[in-house]
């Protein structure tokens, strides 16, 4: 009379919680952040740019004022030149204009409203001659003048460097492979009429570069500096750049010497540079840096220079760019181990170096290794913004830093479940409150790292499941101990039951046990699905039925069993098999026993006849029926 369920322990199905994805990150262009690149490769770069594409026309009008009053030269000679040029060019006839311009010049050449209205002529002409305009315009820009005409000429330059100076570098594209003299002497004139073009400036640096002219580039670049007006940032990376050319050659024993430890040491090899490589600003920059290591105490790394962060970075460069170079190259070709192995030497040297910094952040992203150290690492590089992928970089890399701190406890979670799910045994149950509770206890933590709206809905979801775990492992170990009680209940009956105080016994264990399901069924509220609850209670009430059945048949047979004892024939007082014989009851007191007896079993008769057996209700009905009899 035993029974179980073999998945009393189940769990209900939720909506399984997703492990946070971590972002990829994919760099281009890595290697060329620190040295001076190919020029071939950068020309290609200068004329594809913005500088490269066509022009819209752009037609500039004269103001409608006079420009006498803007004339320097105050005598009338030849004034009615200028007027007349001045008349034609305000209605339009330009070449006219230009005739009359030209004629008053020869006399004045030195008059500066002639000489822009002239070039103004030429440029509305908007023929060959628009290069020598610029040409005319150029020694205004320098000379002094009212600040109205100032203002004119400077418009019309800029307009005429919108329109040729695209046109220039396209022709130094087509020309340098086959003819690079004479295309970087065309370019160099150009400059010299152009020299606000930053992008101009870049590509004659280069190519005075390539041709190993590098002390004359880094004029040309220092110029470009200081003159220009448009994309001026990028003629300074370059002078950046070719500033470390020509130092890292002659800096090379003071870096051996630093990187060896000994900054005492690098600054005497600096002493005996030559005069004019240590007037450069980044060797100077480099002797104070040596300067302050060697004042500074003794630690594991040097301290950061004492430097505007961009000028930090050249000294940086001239100390470690070899070994970024190299690294690049390595990630470059899939080596990432190999590439983190040689920044990790280096790093420590030159810890404030962004470029280094930024390939170590992708070395350990690859490797999925110290997300704390990738993000600290690309916090630092995003403070230069020449690194355009370093925002992209620390978005990836922060991603992973939460995902490495999400994703373990979401994984303890599963584990925790696939462990449960393989059997619910006390100890499986206990096991798994226990994962569960740490967990839990851990979540407060991990939502306090997580940055992303995603992380922290993740996190949610997780905090909601484990609590549902919990509460099913609370119902599953309450279930279980319920089970537990009915084999305990059931057990001691497995050979049957004997006697009504036995049927008694057991019916009141299983009444209390089915209270205790309706009670635990109440505390757990659950609406549909299977119910382990279902089955157990099934079971009670199954053996509570079983058991009235069996009291019902014991107290047949014990009715039964009296009758016949009353009622059987004496016996035979020569049999020596009973010697001694019970007296036989006199007539009264029979009649009052069959009268009990019969009176009890019309009562078991009214009260269980329903739900008797139908052979024990034969019995007892064929029992009342004989006691009847005999009565009379």
């Amino acid at each position: 009379m035993t029974g179980t369920a073999d998945d009393r322990h189940s769990f209900r199905e939720i909506n399984p919680v997703q492990s946070l994805r971590t972002p990829s990150f994919e760099f281009s262009g890595i290697g060329r952040r620190a040295g001076l690149v190919e020029h071939d490769q950068q020309l290609e770069e200068l004329t594809r740019g913005p500088g490269a594409k066509p022009v819209t026309d752009r037609l500039l009008e004269l103001p409608p004022a006079t420009l006498m009053d803007m004339s320097l030269v105050l005598d009338d000679e030849g004034e009615d030149l200028l007027e007349d040029a001045r008349a034609n060019a305000h209605e339009g006839k330009y070449d006219i204009a230009l005739e009359l311009l030209t004629e008053y010049l020869l006399n004045k050449p030195e008059h500066q409203e002639a000489r822009y209205l002239r070039a103004f002529c030429m440029y509305r002409l908007d023929g060959q001659d628009q290069v020598a305009a610029l040409r005319i315009l150029r020694p205004l820009r320098d000379e002094p003048m009212p600040d109205d005409l100032r203002g004119q000429v400077g418009e019309l330059r800029r307009e005429l460097r919108r329109r040729l100076t695209p046109g220039e570098m396209d022709s130094y594209a087509r020309t340098a492979g086959a003819d690079p003299r004479g295309a970087l002497e065309r370019a160099e004139a150009f400059l010299e009429l152009a020299p606000e073009e930053g992008s101009l400036s870049c590509l004659v640096a280069l190519g005075q570069a390539k041709a190993g002219a590098l002390e004359l580039a880094l004029d040309t670049a220092t110029r470009g500096v200081a003159e220009a007006d448009v994309d001026k940032e990028q003629v300074a990376a370059l002078e950046s750049r070719l500033l470390l050319q020509l130092a890292r050659p002659a800096a090379a024993p003071a870096v051996a010497a630093f990187r060896a430890g000994d900054p005492r040491l690098a600054r005497a090899e600096l002493a005996r540079m030559d005069a004019r490589r240590r007037r450069h600003s980044v060797i100077a920059d480099f002797d104070a840096y040596l300067a302050l290591c060697v004042t500074s105490p003794r630690r594991a790394a040097p301290p950061a220079p004492n430097l505007p962060r961009d000028r930090a970075d050249a000294v940086y460069s001239l100390i470690a760019e070899a070994d970024g170079q190299t690294a690049a190259a390595l990630l470059q070709a899939g080596l990432a181990e190999a590439a983190e192995q040689v920044l990790a030497r280096v790093l420590p040297l030159v810890s404030g170096f962004s470029w280094l910094n930024f390939l170590y952040a992708v070395c350990l992203l690859h490797l999925g290794r110290d997300p704390d150290r990738a993000v600290a690492c690309a916090e630092i590089a995003g403070r230069d913004a020449t690194i355009t992928q370093a925002g992209e970089l620390l978005e990836a890399v922060r991603g992973w830093q939460e995902a490495a701190v999400v994703n373990p406890a979401v994984a303890e979670f599963v584990d925790a479940m696939k462990a449960a799910n393989s059997g619910g045994s006390p100890h499986r149950l206990a096991t798994l409150r226990n994962r569960l509770t740490g967990l839990q206890g851990r979540l407060p933590a991990v939502r306090e790292a997580v940055r992303s709206e995603q992380g922290r809905q993740i996190v949610r979801e997780l905090e909601k499941a484990t609590v549902q775990r919990l509460a099913e492992v609370a119902d599953a170990m309450a279930v279980g101990d319920l089970y537990n009680r009915y084999d305990a209940i059931m057990s001691p009956v497995k050979g049957g039951i004997s006697d009504t105080a036995t049927a008694d016994r057991l019916a009141r264990s299983l009444d209390d046990l089915d209270a205790r399901i309706s009670n635990q069924r109440r505390g757990t509220g659950k609406n549909g699905g299977r119910d382990p609850l279902d089955e157990l209670a099934k079971l009670v009430t199954a053996r509570r039925t079983e058991v009235a059945r069996v009291k019902t048949a014991l107290m047949v047979s014990d009715l039964v069993e009296r009758f016949n004892n009353l009622v059987k024939p004496p016996p035979d007082p020569l049999s020596a098999r009973f010697p001694f014989q019970p007296p036989t009851p006199d007539p009264y007191t029979m009649r009052t026993k069959l009268t009990g007896i019969r009176d009890e079993a019309q009562r078991l008769r009214r009260g269980h006849g329903a739900a008797m057996d139908p052979q024990h209700r034969k019995l007892l009905d064929e029992l009342i029926g004989a006691i009847s009899k005999v009565l009379g």
